[in-house]
């Protein structure tokens, strides 16, 4: 009974990881190995959607998150929209000052 909790535990969190990951225009795409013995079996990469460019999860081999690692990745790149979401609202108040000061 515990391996099927931890099973649909993980399910809900695959969930909650996609429904992330599609609030950024991304995906989160799962290897369809079936062979437990392939390096890829069970294991993710982050697609943009608009281009299907894959944005993490591609190297040495076409899918290497784990679920822990797709977080990881989701909550770093969050993080980095919020950065840039802060810069530009700081462009757009002091203006032509951010060139300015950029610069020297």
């Amino acid at each position: 009974m515990t391996e099927q909790t931890d099973r649909a535990a993980d399910k809900r969190r695959e969930a909650r990881l996609r429904r992330i990951a599609a609030g950024m225009g991304l995906a989160l795409r799962k290897s369809r190995a079936r062979d437990p013995m392939r390096m890829d079996f069970g294991r993710y990469h982050i697609v943009r959607v608009e281009t299907d460019y894959v944005v993490a999860g591609r190297f040495p081999y076409g899918y290497t998150l784990t679920l822990d690692a797709v977080e990881d990745v989701l909550e770093e790149l969050l993080e980095c929209e919020e950065e840039e979401r802060t810069k530009r609202a700081w462009r757009a108040v002091h203006g032509a000052a951010s060139e300015f000061d950029s610069k020297y």
